[in-house]
């Protein structure tokens, strides 16, 4: 009973139980059919517990439709804290970039890069029909969106 008893206090404390309706909504697998740059594609986010309780996992790809190997791939760890999300992003095109991110009402906003190098803004809203995913990178007249996709859950 007392082993019971400190996991449900441990669990209560931690941030991610903390928000009720946070960036742990987006826990599951979701599953779209995409554009890949001109490429009829399947898009695929799996977001997860991290291996900390504060921490949230991504994984993403982009695979074309006759199965071969993946035109791109991403993973992302989040860090959630009491009043900030941060983490780092990687991907197949050898980026690594920080992430400074929010959660505003059913949606989770990344900002991801540096000034000096690539910047990007990253939306992941839930809908009443799955997760819109809207992607922008910041250009030299201003933020210009290069994806969206619809998912639906795989799960």
């Amino acid at each position: 009973m007392k082993l019971l008893t400190a996991g449900l206090i441990l669990a209560l404390c931690s941030p991610l139980s903390a928000m009720a309706e946070g960036p742990e909504t987006l826990i599951g697998q979701w599953e779209a059919d995409c554009d890949a740059w001109g490429t009829d594609a399947t898009c695929t986010v799996d977001w997860s517990e991290g291996l900390h309780p504060d921490h949230l996992e991504i994984a993403y790809t982009i695979s074309p439709l006759d199965g071969g190997d993946a035109i791109f791939a991403g993973q992302g760890v989040y860090r959630i804290g009491e009043t900030a999300i941060d983490g780092y992003w990687s991907d197949s095109g050898g980026a690594i970039h920080p992430l400074a991110a929010s959660w505003s009402g059913d949606a989770l906003t990344t900002h991801w890069g540096k000034a000096g190098s690539a910047q990007g803004r990253s939306r992941y809203e839930l809908t009443e029909t799955g997760l819109r995913v809207t992607d922008w990178s910041l250009t030299g007249e201003g933020w210009q969106q290069f994806m969206q996709v619809d998912y639906t859950r795989a799960d």
